[in-house]
């Protein structure tokens, strides 16, 4: 049985004239360049004098975070601000672009949003309004929704990287126990498989990821409930994923810190999402993980697909969206 180890663990024209463009099949070389720039990064393209305003003030501070779920403060992401007249051909294909621009003949505001406008995977926000005001108001209306669309475009930009290199036999593994197709990475391993448990783990000298899959019998909604979903998880872990030392076991860390828990939309389906602090007990060891618990309601079972981290005095956020990335990737198998 494997262990948890240590330290190894524009702009407005070219909206205005864009194609509706037809679905291209699978085997179609892809049109746009592949999108550039650094994971959780954002350019944003605002004249400096904008960019200083309050309504610079609201965009910066809300993307600055803190994300929930972490030991230390880390921001949604980072942010790049350069003049419009400073987005040129290699700028544009950048993987996350927000424009904000004040334009004095606009009635209302507007938020458009964009998919691979210049480049793939990329998304493109652009913010328009008559005033600084106008601005802030388009911007709070919409910012959970920005978020989101960049959150997507990481995911999918990882699950592209991801698919070219899998480990072959831990998919085989998952889609055999669960009825589930994952996008897993070929550096990560399979460390332990029970009846209705996998443990899949990537280890290097500084830090760790791992994906704990599980599943039991679903009787009713309090499968949802973060109470059971902590309790459930803590069952599992205690029992398949020990520490370094003897004795030792992984366990969710809420006494100083509470989970959070959300009610999401999962492939067209209800689940819950939970992220918080996990622990090794008897032992000094503890990160992130995030948790998306759901129904499979082919053969009425509750599944739990975990990712947690594992990275002292490193930034947690890079290498747990790397994690969720592949948790997001799952599909499900038909049943014959």
């Amino acid at each position: 049985m494997g262990k948890i180890i240590r330290n190894r663990w524009f702009w407005a024209p070219a909206f205005l004239v864009l194609a509706i463009l037809s679905s291209c099949n699978q085997d179609e070389k892809p049109t746009k360049p592949s999108s550039t720039g650094k994971p959780s990064e954002i350019l944003v393209v605002s004249e400096d004098n904008l960019w200083k305003s309050s309504a610079g003030d609201s965009v910066r501070s809300f993307f600055a975070g803190p994300v929930a779920g972490l030991p230390q403060p880390e921001p949604y992401y980072k942010l790049v601000q350069i003049k419009e007249d400073e987005l040129g051909r290699m700028l544009k294909i950048h993987r996350n672009i927000l424009i904000i621009t004040i334009d004095s003949s606009m009635k209302t505001p507007l938020t458009e949003m964009r998919r691979d406008l210049w480049a793939a995977p990329q998304r493109v926000v652009k913010i328009s309004a008559a005033s600084i005001e106008g601005i802030k108001e388009s911007f709070s209306s919409k910012r959970d929704e920005i978020l989101n669309l960049y959150d997507n475009a990481e995911m999918e930009r990882l699950n592209k990287l991801y698919s070219k290199s899998r480990n072959q036999s831990a998919i085989d593994a998952v889609a055999k126990k669960f009825n589930l197709k994952l996008n897993i990475p070929a550096d990560y391993y399979l460390a332990v498989e029970k009846d209705n448990f996998i443990w899949i783990r990537r280890e290097t000298n500084k830090d760790g990821q791992g994906i704990i899959i599980y599943s039991y019998p679903y009787t009713d909604t309090v499968a949802f409930k973060a109470a059971k979903i902590q309790s459930v998880r803590n069952q599992f872990t205690q029992l398949f994923v020990p520490g370094p030392s003897d004795s030792s076991f992984m366990v969710v860390a809420d006494e100083f810190v509470t989970p959070i828990s959300r009610s999401i939309s999962l492939k067209n389906q209800t689940a819950t999402e939970t992220r918080g602090l996990w622990e090794v007990r008897k032992d000094f060891m503890g990160g992130p993980f995030i948790n998306y618990t759901f129904v499979d309601e082919r053969n009425n079972m509750v599944i739990a697909l975990d990712g947690y981290v594992y990275a002292p005095n490193e930034s947690k956020l890079p290498l747990l969206k790397q994690v969720q990335s592949v948790l997001l990737s799952f599909e499900y198998i038909d049943i014959q």
